[in-house]
């Protein structure tokens, strides 16, 4: 028996020797996924041009062009509108070889489509996106600014105020680039359009979503989209000490669920049981959605982002990354419990807006909340709306989906020659930089093209520390003067490569 037992302890001492053997070899022959083939060839500009590239922002910045609210009225709505205006006729105003090269269609009053004519008609067009509105400042938040949100000053290096980042610094470098190259008499062979929304910060229904349609009823077919998503981010992806460019290459959902509890109203001085209340059975109700997570799990765009981020990690973490096969709970336990990285895996839960009561001492007969879900690819809005619905179990709640709701994006091409040109325009731009794709958790207006392309790629050639990316809607947004300039440079870049009849 002694000597049977030793050889079973051999026996596992020999497996595990030989799991040993194969980790540590797939972690050192682990190498950068095989480099894409396409040629590009980047354009720097000079600071001179980089400063000017400010100078405009700061320009557009100045231009309030909030988006409340869905169904704002009255006179926040009315300056909206005429800031729309402006900053239309600040376009034409500000880039004359741009507005002479292309034609000009407005949608819906404000969003703006612009086309330049390719030489070669046999090619399907591109479209480079961005959106003019930007979301209003929290009101009472203003004197927290270092420099006033809507002066666009350029200090510290930095071009200050909101839509600096969101999303108005890829749109002034998009126009810089193109005016830059219409100037110098540049005739594209391929169209390229440029899709300038005015309501993407509320869904996109009356701006892109109408541009998309239009060119859908025309039978237009698109080489590629380029929008809004990841950008060069620097010392924010842990584990990775050089930047690192993200391109979005799918979107989650949205979807947001209004519940209304329901109960006898009445005085507060006899309330029923803390339950049987109306604002008792919504904090029930909204407690059990959020102890009723959705699954977890690592799909293609994570995974492309793991593989790709793999070879510049720690060892420890590199090894792990290497060996998916064995480490992939470890991977998903791991990254569930950081929200950031969390989003990337499942499908979120975020309750948003409460609403219920009159007065302190009355017992309200209804109560309202709403829950905000991302949709990940493996959940819909029919199983979303089912499992919120068992993990409440309540028949005196009602479950209302509200506006806006749309299911998860596809997945675009990442082996053709569209993200092809982008990475190497993004290597070419960007040198220093690891090119890692993901999922995109925000929502974007580039979704609504979807029925045109393959190909939806969510990138903005801005490159961003984490104290930069904390003033995305938030405090202190701005982009660097530097940053600006390079973002310039890309868009010269890519608008100069865009020939290749395979895209």
């Amino acid at each position: 028996m002694k000597r049977n037992g030793l050889k079973v302890l051999a026996g596992i001492g020999g497996v595990l020797a030989l799991l040993v053997v194969v980790v540590l070899a797939r972690t050192f022959m682990l190498e950068p996924p095989p480099a894409v083939e396409a040629q590009a060839t980047s354009t720097g500009v000079s600071e001179a041009a980089a400063a000017k590239a400010a100078e405009h922002l700061s320009a557009a910045i100045k231009l309030q062009t909030i988006s409340w609210q869905r169904g704002a009225t009255g006179a926040k709505a009315d300056a909206s509108a005429k800031a729309l205006i402006d900053f239309r006729d600040f376009i034409t105003a500000t880039y004359p070889a741009f507005s002479k090269a292309t034609t000009r269609e407005i949608v819906s009053g404000y969003s703006l489509l612009f086309t330049w004519q390719g030489s070669d008609e046999g090619l399907k067009p591109v479209l480079l996106m961005s959106h003019m509105d930007v979301v209003p400042v929290v009101a009472g938040t203003e004197d927290d600014w270092t420099h006033p949100p809507f002066a666009g000053d350029i200090a510290d290096g930095s071009v200050w105020g909101r839509g600096a980042i969101d999303c108005k610094g890829s749109l002034i470098a998009m126009l810089e680039a193109a005016e830059t190259l219409a100037a110098q008499g540049f005739q594209p062979k391929r169209t390229i359009m440029f899709a300038f929304g005015h309501d993407e910060e509320v869904s996109g229904l009356n701006g892109n979503l109408k541009i998309a349609q239009m060119l859908e009823a025309r039978g237009v077919k698109l080489a590629f989209v380029s929008d809004e998503g990841g950008m060069v981010t620097q010392g924010v992806v842990g584990g990775v000490a050089e930047p690192v460019a993200i391109i979005g290459i799918a979107e989650k959902g949205y979807m947001s669920l209004q519940l209304t509890a329901h109960a006898k109203g009445g005085h507060s001085s006899v309330p029923p049981a803390q339950g049987e209340t109306a604002v008792g059975r919504l904090i029930n109700a909204m407690a059990r959605v959020g102890a009723a997570p959705f699954k977890s799990g690592i799909d293609v765009p994570t995974r492309a982002m793991l593989d790709a981020l793999a070879p510049a990690m720690p060892f420890t973490r590199r090894m792990v990354f290497a060996n998916m096969w064995l480490f992939e709970p470890l991977v998903v336990s791991i990254m569930s419990a950081d929200p950031t990285t969390g989003a990337q895996l499942h499908t979120t839960i975020a309750p948003t807006m409460l609403k219920a009561g009159i007065k302190e001492n009355v017992l309200p007969p209804e109560a309202e909340g709403v829950i905000n879900f991302r949709l990940h690819r493996r959940d819909t809005i029919e199983s979303t709306i089912a499992h919120v619905k068992a993990a409440i179990d309540d028949p005196e709640v009602d479950i209302t989906t509200l506006e806006g709701a749309r299911e998860a994006s596809s997945v675009s091409n990442l082996k053709g020659a569209s993200f092809a040109l982008l990475h190497q325009s993004i290597s070419a731009s960007f040198p220093d930089a690891l090119i890692a794709p993901n999922l995109t958790v925000a929502g974007t207006d580039s979704r609504h093209y979807l029925p045109l392309t393959e190909n939806v790629f969510r990138f903005v050639p801005l490159r961003l520390n984490a104290a930069e990316l904390a003033g995305f809607h938030a405090t202190n947004e701005r982009v660097p003067v530097a940053s600006l300039g390079e973002a310039v440079g890309f868009y010269v870049s890519m608008m100069q490569n865009l020939d290749n009849p395979e895209l």
